[in-house]
């Protein structure tokens, strides 16, 4: 958090997954660093962070505003709404598939 804090206040300052790793020093958990994921999901739900991300837009940073906070919010509602869509086809097509 304190890196964040030093180098990525905001969207525009934001930090890809693999400067944080490569400043850190950290492990990298493979090729989409998964082990930096985790830690920023780590700080998110267990310490209160306020760390913003969006797919195809590479870097995590502090939200420093509402409008950040909204842009973060409407992207993960959007992919949970694709994500349900998918489930409720895949579940329609089971229950009508040819047996």
């Amino acid at each position: 958090m304190e890196y964040l804090n030093q180098n990525a206040i905001g969207y525009n300052n934001r930090k890809s997954s693999s400067e944080i790793r490569d400043a850190l020093n950290l492990e990298s958990g493979g090729p989409t660093n998964e082990h930096v994921r985790s830690l920023i999901r780590d700080m998110i739900f267990n310490y209160g962070c306020l760390i913003g991300s969006l797919m195809f837009r590479k870097g995590y940073w502090i939200i420093v505003n509402e409008q950040e906070l909204e842009r973060v919010i409407n992207h993960l509602n959007s992919r949970a709404d694709g994500v349900r869509e998918r489930a409720n086809i895949l579940q329609h097509n089971w229950d009508n598939r040819d047996e």
